[in-house]
């Protein structure tokens, strides 16, 4: 009988599927290493994250204390538009203010000015040289006809008195030709006037000696003023 009780439960054990003892120790020994292997991964997690945090927070400070890249930049920015600020005020005539907004204002209508003293003058240089272009297009037409006055030689005699008058185109040397003439035929000049624009013209008061009056006439005078003019005897 006792043969047959163990017999049977063993067949109940093995129909139901039940553990023996070694097998149930074998079972709880491997959840409970794998609950110790579920309760540890949380732990080495957890310090991987802590570690890749703290080493990107040691990435962001400098060493030694110096400042980021970032912040030099914008100290540089700053410095170069403080810069451009300074050379702003020292162009710019007319500077209500010192702060940035009146520095920019006052530069903005300093070069509206410069631009409209611009514009005018070129519209003073377009026109001076519009009135030159016309002044050259201005020509004399075939039907106008230059109008000289023509040469005149005046000789007349009152005592010892001899005034001469003479009108003729001017030419280099005419002046001090003319005097010499006059020398020559006796005639000491008293009062004269000349003049050399344009034309030559001359009047002159002259005193004569009464011996050359009869060597001489008005008639002579006028053709030897003639011929030293060049315009020949007539």
């Amino acid at each position: 009988m006792p043969i047959q009780e163990d017999y049977t439960a063993n067949l109940e054990n093995e129909d139901f599927g039940f553990l023996d003892n070694a097998a149930l120790n074998g079972f709880e020994h491997e959840t409970s290493s794998f609950k110790a292997e579920t309760s540890e991964a949380p732990k080495n997690i957890d310090v991987s994250n802590v570690g890749f945090s703290m080493e990107r927070k040691n990435k962001s400070k400098k060493p030694d204390g110096l400042p980021s890249k970032n912040l030099m930049a914008e100290r540089r920015r700053r410095k170069r538009l403080n810069d451009r600020l300074s050379m702003l005020r020292s162009i710019v005539p007319k500077i209500s203010k010192m702060d940035r907004t009146s520095i920019l204002g006052d530069t903005i209508d300093y070069m509206k000015e410069l631009l409209d003293k611009i514009n005018k003058l070129r519209e003073e240089e377009i026109d001076e040289n519009m009135n030159q272009m016309n002044l050259k297009e201005i020509k004399p037409s075939d039907d106008q006809v230059l109008v000289r006055n023509p040469s005149k030689f005046d000789v007349e005699r009152k005592d010892q008195d001899t005034r001469i008058d003479m009108f003729c185109t001017s030419k280099p040397g005419l002046l001090l030709s003319t005097l010499s003439t006059l020398e020559g035929l006796g005639l000491d000049i008293q009062q004269c006037v000349i003049s050399c624009f344009n034309d030559f013209s001359l009047q002159a008061s002259c005193y004569e000696a009464i011996e050359h009056r009869s060597v001489m006439s008005c008639e002579d005078v006028k053709q030897e003023l003639f011929r030293n003019a060049g315009y020949g005897g007539r």
